[in-house]
């Protein structure tokens, strides 16, 4: 199907008039951008968690009413990351360290990043910008192309380099889950503490 922009808006514009539960949806949906909206001058606490609730409770219902659609996403999910971790791609790995790239950035420029997480960043992302670097450099000297993802699986250097950088980068990943969540007990903790 080869439609222009104009016919692909109107085609989403058509499926939210197709049946009732999708002008349900359009009017939930729109309800809630505007208590947003509204309330983004405000900034009115119980209101914000008012709309988190009503999301939550929107999207538990959606995937309550689509279970079985929920179980093939998330088993769908899964299979890719398993196969991503078992067989790297190079197109894949070049995105992910796009958004490094950008999380070293947004490190290096940031006010509101605490001096640990600051160091954490630039080590990380440092090795992870070396292992690059060197899987750009063998890549170009055995001509691979990017698109061809069994001529790495042949060379064992690139392999593993790729595979040590996705392992280094999922850890990283896990630290600043952890260190998200301390952040966070910790100014509860302050708060209730400061109360008493």
């Amino acid at each position: 199907m080869n439609l222009n922009i104009m016919e692909k808006i109107l085609v989403v514009f058509n499926s939210f008039f197709s049946s009732f539960m999708s002008i349900e949806i359009l009017l939930i949906g729109f309800l809630l951008f505007i208590f947003l909206i509204l309330n983004a001058k405000k900034n009115v606490k119980l209101v914000k968690i008012f709309l988190t609730f009503i999301y939550l409770v929107f999207f538990t219902f959606i995937c309550i009413y689509y279970q079985d659609y929920v179980v093939q996403s998330v088993d769908g999910l899964l299979k890719y990351i398993m196969k991503y971790i078992y067989f790297p791609s190079l197109a894949m790995y070049f995105i992910l360290m796009v958004f490094v790239t950008l999380g070293m950035i947004y490190t290096m420029f940031s006010i509101r990043i605490s001096s640990f997480l600051r160091y954490l960043n630039i080590c990380i992302f440092s090795l992870l910008h070396i292992l690059y670097f060197q899987v750009i450099g063998l890549v170009v000297q055995n001509k691979i192309y990017f698109t061809t993802d069994v001529e790495i699986y042949k060379n064992e250097t690139i392999l593993s380099l790729v595979q040590i950088s996705n392992l280094l980068l999922f850890i990283w990943i896990l630290i600043m889950m952890f260190y998200q969540i301390y952040q966070y007990l910790r100014r509860k903790f302050d708060e209730r503490k400061e109360i008493t």
